[in-house]
């Protein structure tokens, strides 16, 4: 048996398709291709399939982790990136193999970039930088016991960047991400749009990269 990390991305119409759905659409994939799957043993079988992070829904990821097992270690890893490609849906590409180094249980934060779309942009970029810099910028969550949780981003917010170019605005931004605590770029950019009193704008947002508590890459 050996374990592999596949990176794939996870873009246009993909983006809306649920962390649930996205499983079930990995184990389809699997299943049209002969990827020798290590499936756990018991009463009810089922492939190992571990993601890095689940991404919230809307948002685009451009390198995101899925840990499997082989049970033919010489099987080429190549060619699970092209079985996998082949049966793929639109809006997923497998990119490439590495060995496992670091756990899921590593991922700390992630970084982000948000686009901002929309008509009569003038003076957002300057507005935007003043409730960064100003204002404490919160959100509530529902939580499972039930109410609600109140989230503060401000305090959370890292590597914070605003950028304008022929028109275009576009948020660089780390926010916490991990299975102990995750601040919500999605809520983040809902409530940036609160502050400005603009319920007309569409916000683009990307995942780039997961990153340790130390500030280095999860790979």
């Amino acid at each position: 048996m050996r374990s592999i990390r596949i990176w794939f991305n996870k873009t246009e119409t993909a983006k809306y398709i649920s962390h649930l759905d996205l499983t079930r659409c990995m184990v389809r994939a699997f299943r049209r291709t002969d990827i020798p799957l290590w499936y756990t043993e018991g009463f009810n079988p089922h492939p190992h399939l571990v993601f890095g992070l689940s991404l919230p829904l809307g948002v685009e990821g451009l390198y995101e982790p899925l840990d499997i097992r082989l049970n033919d270690e010489n099987y080429p890893l190549q060619r699970v990136i092209d079985e996998l490609n082949r049966v793929t849906v639109p809006g997923i590409k497998f990119i490439e193999i590495t060995e496992p180094v670091n756990k899921p249980l590593e991922i700390f934060s992630a970084d982000y970039t948000a686009q901002l779309v929309g008509e009569n942009l003038e003076n957002i970029t300057e507005k935007i930088k003043e409730i960064v810099e100003n204002e404490t910028i919160t959100y509530e969550k529902k939580v499972k016991k039930g109410g609600f949780k109140t989230i503060n981003v401000t305090d959370n917010l890292k590597d914070f960047e605003i950028t304008e170019n022929n028109g275009d605005i576009l948020l660089k931004f780390n926010l916490p991400a991990g299975n102990d605590f995750t601040v919500s770029p999605v809520n983040f950019c809902n409530a940036l749009s609160e502050r400005l009193n603009r319920d007309d704008l569409i916000w683009r947002i990307t995942r780039h990269k997961l990153l340790m508590k130390n500030g280095r890459d999860f790979i």
